[in-house]
This record gives C-alpha cells, sequence and structure tokens, in this order.
C-alpha cells in the first residue's frame, strides 16, 4: 500500500517536499531543546543546590515568551515568517553556545545562567509565532490537523529521546557537551530552513501601519472574530485547567500516592505516552472535517479523567486517567490551532497564533501556580478536582456557541473583514 493510504494523513503531510524538509530541522531542534532542558537544570543544581534557584530559571525562561509572543507575531507578518524564524533560530542557538563554553571553561556562574536563560526565552518568543505560521504553506489545507498533530507527537517524542541523550552526554563528556548539543539541534534548523520553497507573502492591503497600529490589529481581530475567540478561550481553558497537572505531578506522587522518583517518572512518561497517541491518532486522522465535535468531546472526556485522577489514591487508577489527560490535551491543542489557522485572515495569522501560543505555552505555568498556591492550604487533590469542575462549567456554557461556528471554523470560510473598528 502507498504512504498515503498506509499511514492516513500522516503519509499524505510527508509527500510533500517543504514539511519533510521542516520536520526534520525542527525534529533535531526539538530533541535538542529537552536536552538544554535537563543541561540547565543539572547545572543549576550544581551551582547552587537551591530548589528555589531552580524555578528562579525556569520562570526566566518562560517569562518573555508570555510577554514578547504578540510582538513576534507582528514581526513575523511584517518581516517575513520564514526570515524571522531563520534568524531566532540562529539567536536561540547562540545562547546555548555562549552557556557551554562558559561551563566548560569553568567560568559559568547562577548571574550568567540567569541572564541567558532570559535571553534564550526571549528568542524563543520569536520563534514560536513565524514557526507556527510557516505550517500551512507547507501542505494543503485539509492537511492541517495530520501535520499539526504529527509535530505535537514529535514534541512528545523528544521528550523521551532527548533526556536520554543529555543524560549520556553529561555523564561522559560534562554538562557542557550537553548545553553545546542545544546550539548543534538549532544550527540544523537554520541550515535546513532556507531550502523550503513557500509561496509569496500575502500582500499587506491599505495603507503601510505602524508597529503598534499592527500590534492592536492582531488584538482587535482576534477578539473580533467570534470563531478563533471562541478556540483562543478553549486554548486558555486547557492552558489553566488541565495542563498544571504535569507540574503537580511530584506533589500528587509523594503526598497522596506516597511514592518516590522512580514511580514519579513513571506517571510523567505515562502522560508522555498519552500525549504521543493523542497527536499520532489526529495526525493519522488527517482532516478538519469534524474537529468542533472531537474538540468538545475530548476536553469533557480530559476534565472528567482530571476529576478521577484529583480522587484517586491508588496508582493503577492514576495512571490510566493521565493518559487520558495527556491524549485529550494533544487533541484539544492540535484541533484549535487548526481551526484558527483554517480560518484566520492571512495577513494576520502570525500574530493571531502568537496569541494561541502565549497562552499554550505560558498560561500553564499560571495555572501550575495557582493549583500550588491552593494545594499548600487545602492539599492538592482539592485544587485540581475544583479546575477540572471550573473547565466544565466553561465548557457547558460555551458548547452551544462554539456549535454555532462549526461550519466557519472546519470549511475555512472566513469571517467579513473585522480588521477595521466597527
Amino acid at each position: 500500500m502507498s504512504a498515503p493510504v498506509s499511514f492516513g494523513g500522516i503519509g499524505q503531510a510527508f509527500r510533500s517536499r517543504n514539511f519533510t524538509i521542516f520536520w526534520w530541522g525542527q525534529l533535531n531542534l526539538s530533541i535538542a531543546a529537552w536536552v538544554f532542558r535537563l543541561a540547565l537544570a543539572w547545572i543549576v543544581w550544581e551551582l547552587t543546590q537551591s530548589t528555589a534557584w531552580l524555578g528562579i530559571v525556569a520562570a526566566a525562561q518562560m517569562l518573555p515568551i508570555l510577554l514578547l509572543c504578540p510582538i513576534g507575531g507582528v514581526t513575523a507578518d511584517r518581516w517575513g515568517a520564514q526570515r524571522q524564524l531563520v534568524w531566532a533560530c540562529a539567536a536561540t542557538g547562540a545562547t546555548g553556545l555562549a552557556l557551554a563554553v562558559m561551563a566548560a571553561t569553568g567560568t559559568l556562574t547562577i548571574a550568567w545562567v540567569l541572564v541567558l536563560s532570559v535571553l534564550n526565552g526571549a528568542t524563543r518568543a520569536f520563534t514560536i509565532p513565524p514557526r507556527q505560521a510557516i505550517v500551512p504553506s507547507l501542505v494543503e489545507p485539509h492537511l492541517l490537523p495530520a501535520v499539526l498533530g504529527f509535530q505535537s507527537a514529535t514534541y512528545y517524542g523528544a521528550n523521551f529521546i532527548g533526556p536520554a541523550i543529555g543524560g549520556f552526554l553529561i555523564a561522559t563528556f560534562g554538562v557542557g557537551a550537553a548545553l553545546g548539543y542545544f546550539a548543534f539541534g538549532a544550527a540544523i534548523a537554520v541550515v535546513t530552513l532556507p531550502f523550503l520553497k513557500l509561496p509569496a507573502r500575502v500582500p499587506r492591503l491599505g495603507a503601510p501601519t505602524g508597529f503598534a497600529a499592527d500590534l492592536v490589529e492582531g488584538f482587535r481581530y482576534t477578539a473580533r472574530h467570534p470563531g478563533i475567540r471562541l478556540m483562543i478561550l478553549y486554548v486558555g481553558l486547557i492552558a489553566l485547567c488541565m495542563q498544571p497537572v504535569v507540574d503537580m505531578l511530584a506533589s500528587v506522587a509523594d503526598n497522596v500516592l506516597v511514592m518516590g522518583p522512580q514511580d514519579l517518572a513513571m506517571l510523567a512518561s505515562t502522560f508522555g505516552c498519552g500525549a504521543m497517541a493523542g497527536g499520532l491518532w489526529i495526525a493519522w486522522r488527517g482532516r478538519t472535517d469534524g474537529l468542533i465535535r472531537i474538540l468538545l468531546g475530548c476536553v469533557a472526556a480530559g476534565l472528567i479523567a482530571q476529576l478521577l485522577f484529583a480522587a484517586s489514591g491508588s496508582l493503577w487508577l492514576s495512571m490510566p486517567a493521565l493518559f487520558a489527560i495527556g491524549v485529550t490535551v494533544v487533541i484539544t491543542n492540535t484541533a484549535t490551532s487548526s481551526l484558527i489557522q483554517n480560518t484566520v485572515d492571512p495577513s494576520l495569522r502570525a500574530r493571531v497564533m502568537a496569541f494561541d501560543s502565549m497562552l499554550s505555552v505560558g498560561a500553564p505555568s499560571v495555572g501550575a501556580v495557582l493549583i500550588g498556591w491552593a494545594g499548600s492550604y487545602f492539599g492538592i487533590q482539592a485544587p485540581l478536582a475544583v479546575a477540572a469542575v471550573v473547565g466544565l462549567a466553561i465548557m457547558t456554557l460555551s458548547q452551544s456557541h462554539v456549535r454555532s461556528e462549526m461550519a466557519n471554523l472546519e470549511t475555512g470560510r472566513l469571517t467579513a473583514d473585522l480588521r477595521q473598528p466597527a
């Protein structure tokens, strides 16, 4: 059987030369990013022996993404997504190279780690919007769910491969080699991106506008488009109510399930396996029709699974619940991104997708802080259950509105021009 028949949407996507090149570069960068994450945590611990510093450095990487992603969307729409992605990947690789050189020469201090972590997060804020904006140019529109789902599966697959490579490099060659591997992965992405043959950029309509006006235009368009506004609501719902479960696993393992580090790793791997399975399934399915029903069903199923996980005191009930959460988180994130990509005005694509990325990447840390703070007073199970109930309530109240936008979102029908003030 041919690849498209055997592997559904995945096989069809890999018939695209552009997608194959893009995926290969991003695969190497994703693996390298997980190596970098492990190596950075290791060097911070070596330098400080402080869990507080581990949290500070992690936040230092995340905060610039929350603040700068919308700006990265504007620059990608103005300058060109492909060009920006090349330079932003080069810049993010440079931060890894600087850390590697300083670690290898023994000159790395926690102050330099903090500064370079902030710079790394800032450069990532300029890679995420153009990376998402490029995707629709790689394949035909109906294959967007396949491509986005396979990207999610690739990311979580890298979660297994990257730490293994990082652990080997740290043990064998030192932490500098592991940090340097990140620069190597970024270099592969930089080298492969110019080989993409993308269509000409969509011309900007009307008179030239300033940077601030472009930023406001992106906010206005996202807020006024009924379908995209609802999808952004669901991105925030998943990011705040479901994704923080992963950050709370240590507390659940220790205080609820009374487990050790090895069992904690098993819980994290269970979520990762579910996420990979969800990404591969939505990629194999490979089409946009029916995504609204899948989205609503998976949101409900994931939140119910979270209620079971919160109530469980048993490992053997917690693991299936975590697997289900992993499956549904990736499917819902892929569905919302696919539907936004399918209907957004191409001239505002990077700006709108920047808001999607800002929430999906940055908001889980906000949710984790809120749930973790409540957990310090009430135990971790109650806040996780409350988050699930809040999510179910939002879904119940909004689902009729989501269904009313089904035709526009799934067929890619553009709403009337929403770029100008009413």
